[in-house]
């Protein structure tokens, strides 16, 4: 009946009014931003990362063709070695002109070439292999001065490779 949906709305009006009117509980405070679980990567992992991300170019046989950046590239390289007592590679890589016969030795005197430049920036020729791939991984089709296919790269050695 109509006296009955009064009486209803008339407590739900009344119900409305009081909730409006208390006030809520205060909220508890915000927690606190939980500690960074991710450490700090290791010297290492420092490391590891650099050498994937860098290489020393070359435009004519072991001349480099950036020596401000292949100077500043090895003095970091260096600095990240002192920080671990790990071997690194220098591997030497040559492009497709000039032929075997002059790229073996012209990789592995790339090679040799950051070896030395690592050598006088303090780092000690135990820690360091050097090898010549003449027949690496290509990174452009260009063959020339400009190719980047006339690199140094670094590899992390293996546990106890290089060790008598």
């Amino acid at each position: 009946t109509v006296g009955q949906l009064e009486a209803e709305a008339q407590r739900l009006v009344a119900r409305a009014i009081a909730a409006s009117q208390v006030r809520p509980a205060a909220a508890p405070p915000p927690a606190p931003a939980p500690a960074s679980t991710k450490a700090e990567p290791s010297a290492l992992d420092r490391l590891a990362a650099f050498v994937k991300q860098h290489a020393i170019f070359f435009a004519e046989d072991d001349d480099f063709r950036f020596p401000q950046q292949a100077d500043a590239t090895l003095s970091k390289l260096a600095a990240l070695m002192r920080q671990t007592d790990v071997l690194v590679r220098v591997a030497g890589y040559t492009d497709e002109s000039g032929g075997l016969q002059r790229n073996n030795p012209l990789a592995q005197s790339r090679a040799d070439t950051v070896v030395a430049a690592l050598v006088a920036k303090g780092i000690p020729r135990s820690r360091l292999v050097a090898v010549g791939r003449a027949n690496g991984v290509n990174l452009s089709n260009t063959t020339g001065p400009t190719s980047s296919n006339r690199r140094v790269e670094f590899e992390i050695g293996f546990a106890g490779e290089g060790r008598r």
